[in-house]
């Protein structure tokens, strides 16, 4: 059964990639870009994909079209980027946790507590440290970055029983990506980081399997945890990102022109997408707070910070340039700079 589940597989993928392979092939100027997602339209990216779309065809006056395809053209990340390399789909967006195979600096923005807040995340986001970073993922995973944004994964710990404090947390099974950050990171917290498949985290915090995750208040809302979860814990612990590729083989049929409007629509997009994100979750947070049946706690971030030294001065000496990187990152928390003249 097993065996012939992943034949079915194989041959839907395969029958995928001919179809879009012989989809018609058009000019620069009058070109549909594919844009794949594997979340639902509830979710972020569909927004992304949303405001891009508009925006370009408004831009170029319908010269480049976009078609979106949620949750359907693919089954993983990983088979979007495959898809994006060969040209099949066009534009593609995923987590920085999976690009971290390809190019692991890209970690270096998923560090705890790295952006002071909102504030600094904004500023910090268009600094010549992301776009080194940036960079380093175009040529690691042989495609196009054309920005990066917020992911709802670290926004919250959702749970079974409230953390009102990091002793609370000890034990708790925690499904988190299995990314060896992310695990330094919440093993440091007290949690027993449990391997789960995103597919199976419904019906494993059901039946107990695990206990937590580390998705945002919205994010848990919106896939349908909070029926099984009845607590948050709200630590804006990580600002876990997505990054928004573009195949190189469609970027390359693009003009000049062409080109420069696609970058500054991925831009704006962006900019909508992770305020929308932000704005949501707030939303969700008091809604959460007017239910009965669920909590919302606020344990001290302290307590968190000083258990992150650990995680810092792990992955500090694996990659020496993370230092100077984070100490030109903290220089432009806007909450932390005053004129010398106020000194």
């Amino acid at each position: 059964m097993i065996l012939r589940k992943k034949v079915i597989k194989q041959v839907t993928l395969a029958t995928t990639c001919v179809m879009l392979l012989l989809a018609p092939v058009v000019q620069a100027d009058s070109m549909r870009l594919k844009f794949a997602h594997q979340n639902n339209v509830y979710d972020a990216d569909q927004l992304l994909a949303e405001t891009f779309k508009t925006l370009l065809e408004e831009k170029t006056n319908g010269d480049l079209k976009v078609s979106i395809y949620p949750g359907t053209l693919t089954g993983s990340e990983e088979e979007a980027l495959e898809f994006a390399k060969a040209g099949t789909v066009s534009l593609a967006a995923t987590s920085a946790g999976h690009i971290a195979g390809y190019y692991e600096d890209i970690q270096f923005l998923q560090l705890p507590y790295l952006f002071k807040s909102l504030e600094h995340y904004k500023v910090a986001r268009s600094s010549s440290v992301v776009k080194e970073i940036l960079a380093g993922a175009s040529k690691a995973t042989g495609m196009k970055a054309l920005g990066v944004y917020s992911d709802c994964n670290g926004f919250a710990i959702a749970s079974k029983k409230p953390i009102n404090s990091i002793a609370d947390a000890k034990g708790v099974k925690l499904r988190a990506m299995q990314n060896p950050l992310f695990i330094d990171i919440y093993e440091a917290f007290g949690f027993t980081v449990t391997p789960t498949d995103w597919g199976e985290l419904y019906t494993s915090l059901q039946t107990g399997m695990v206990e937590a995750d580390d998705l945002g208040v919205y994010c848990n809302d919106i896939f349908k945890m909070s029926e099984v979860v009845d607590s948050y814990a709200i630590l804006n612990q990580m600002w876990t990102q997505k990054i928004l590729f573009m195949s190189p083989k469609v970027w390359d049929k693009l003009t000049a022109e062409q080109k420069v409007i696609v970058t500054d629509i991925a831009d704006e997009a962006i900019e909508l997408t992770d305020a929308w994100q932000y704005a949501r979750e707030a939303k969700f947070i008091e809604k959460v707070k007017e239910d009965k049946d669920q909590t919302i706690t606020y344990p001290n971030t302290d307590e968190f910070k000083e258990a992150s030294k650990s995680v810092y001065t792990k992955w500090f000496a694996k990659e020496p340039k993370w230092k100077t990187w984070y100490e030109q990152i903290q220089y432009l928390d806007p909450n932390a700079r005053l004129p010398k003249a106020f000194k």
